[in-house]
């Protein structure tokens, strides 16, 4: 998008170019800190090569992460040579080093103004281009729905807030929330009676899917990323459980009717290369992520999905699953690591305001019920689950117990818990062959009566 630069007084221009200068430095100080900025160089005022500087910063942090201090100045030199003139050179970086006391603590406050004057430049920026008619206004306020999102990262809340201030804005979220089609307004699922129960995966939630092995979890986790992915918003997949060519496979299974065994076995109809080649063009025009790291840290997830995020702000996170994260740090017992692991979870949507979807496995003990549709009880182990999730669904199958089952074919989805959005259970069709999760028509329940089935 053009940039373009607000009226600014001295002050105003001063102001700002110390706000950057002491991002820069307070990274230069605390390596840390670059997995909390949410900036990119663009967010920087054309006026200086600070962006310049920052993209360098963010370059030597990924590049160096094994070195104690990823911006040491020789390391720099010896890596950049004399690249690193053009933005002032090795003198510019220590002036701004040494320009930011060690212990400013203001890191937050000054990446708040750095990025405001940012949305502010892009707001007239697009006006400008509105009038000039060179961008549709569908186009500019998509972009802006994305610079309001980073935006509201940024904010910093100066003590409580009085109600009578957040009225405006609340006014404003519901008329914007009426816009959306269908009343989804956050990311969509799979199921079209979950969107109508919680209008969509919002984001902040902190959502787990519980199930015993081999009910389908990665089934659904892959049907839930294609589905969130419709409206052009990013999905990204961790997966510690299984590799991306499998992850794929079941995406392809899924979207074109393609039979797994099929793909695994290499056996592939004409009419399965037919499919598969519409599923990959379907699949290649979305923005589908996936790190399939084994056993993922959950310091490893935060820096990743943070630079994820900058990229790509309006993201949902999917994550397969619970029992394959660790932890860098030192815990007496896995219960301990999993009670981290799981706030961390619920932090990363709260503080990137995205939302986070969690597969974890339930435990044996369902086994030995008469009723082994699992219950909230059945993830104690993992964790303050029961407490950090703001919704926990399973899923169960009762032709995983009985193949006979009149049921055979139906997966439910039991919402044990749903803050904002209540409980229940939805039932979908699982097609295994396909790794399909399908909503219920009313000629599928009828072919299913026709077999004596329950529809």
């Amino acid at each position: 998008m053009t940039t373009a630069t607000a009226v600014k007084t001295m002050s105003d221009y001063n102001y700002l170019y110390d706000a950057e200068i002491n991002v820069l430095g307070s990274i230069m100080l605390d390596k840390t800190l670059m997995d909390e900025c949410v900036l990119s160089p663009e967010s920087f005022s054309p006026d200086w090569d600070n962006g310049k500087i920052f993209e360098v910063l963010r370059y030597a942090y990924k590049k160096f992460s094994d070195q104690p201090d990823p911006f040491y100045l020789p390391l720099l030199a010896q890596h950049w040579g004399k690249k690193l003139e053009k933005i002032g050179g090795i003198s510019k970086i220590t002036e701004i080093q040494r320009s930011v006391p060690r212990t400013n603590g203001m890191f937050k406050h000054y990446q708040q103004i750095v990025n405001a004057d940012h949305v502010q430049r892009e707001m007239i920026a697009a006006s400008e281009l509105i009038a000039t008619g060179r961008l549709t206004l569908q186009d500019v306020k998509a972009r802006l729905e994305e610079l309001e999102e980073i935006q509201s990262r940024t904010s910093v809340k100066e003590g409580p807030l009085n109600l009578s201030d957040l009225l405006e804005r609340h006014t404003a979220m519901i008329i914007k929330r009426s816009q959306h089609s269908g009343g989804v307004t956050g990311r969509k699922s799979c199921s079209t009676e979950y969107n109508s129960m919680s209008k969509g995966h919002q984001n902040g939630d902190f959502i787990v899917v519980g199930a015993r092995p081999s009910v389908g979890k990665s089934a659904y986790l892959v049907n839930e990323a294609y589905a969130s992915s419709e409206d052009g918003s990013t999905s990204f997949i961790v997966s510690g459980e299984d590799g991306a060519f499998n992850m794929l496979e079941r995406m392809i299974g899924s979207v074109g009717r393609v039979k797994i065994s099929h793909m695994k076995s290499g056996q592939m109809t004409e009419s399965d290369w037919e499919r598969y080649s519409k599923a990959a063009d379907l699949i290649g025009e979305r923005k589908i992520f996936i790190d399939d790291s084994p056993s993922p840290t959950i310091e490893h997830i935060w820096r990743t999905v943070r630079r994820m995020v900058k990229l790509h702000p309006k993201m949902t996170l999917y994550i397969d699953y619970l029992q394959h994260l660790r932890s860098e740090k030192s815990f007496t017992s896995e219960r301990e690591m999993y009670k981290y692991i799981s706030y961390q979870l619920k932090q990363i949507a709260r503080t990137l305001m995205i939302p986070v979807i969690c597969l974890a496995a339930v435990g044996r003990s369902v086994d030995q019920r008469q009723d082994k549709r699992p219950m909230m009880s059945d993830i104690r182990d993992c964790g303050n689950i029961e407490s950090d999730a703001d919704i926990v669904i399973f899923l169960y199958r009762d032709d995983y117990y009985n193949a006979d089952s009149a049921r055979r074919g139906l997966i439910d989805l039991i919402i044990a818990k749903g803050r904002n959005i209540g409980t229940g259970t939805i039932t979908m069709v699982f097609d295994k062959p396909f790794q399909a999760f399908l909503n219920i028509t009313e000629d599928m329940k009828q072919k299913r009566r026709e077999k004596g089935l329950s529809a």
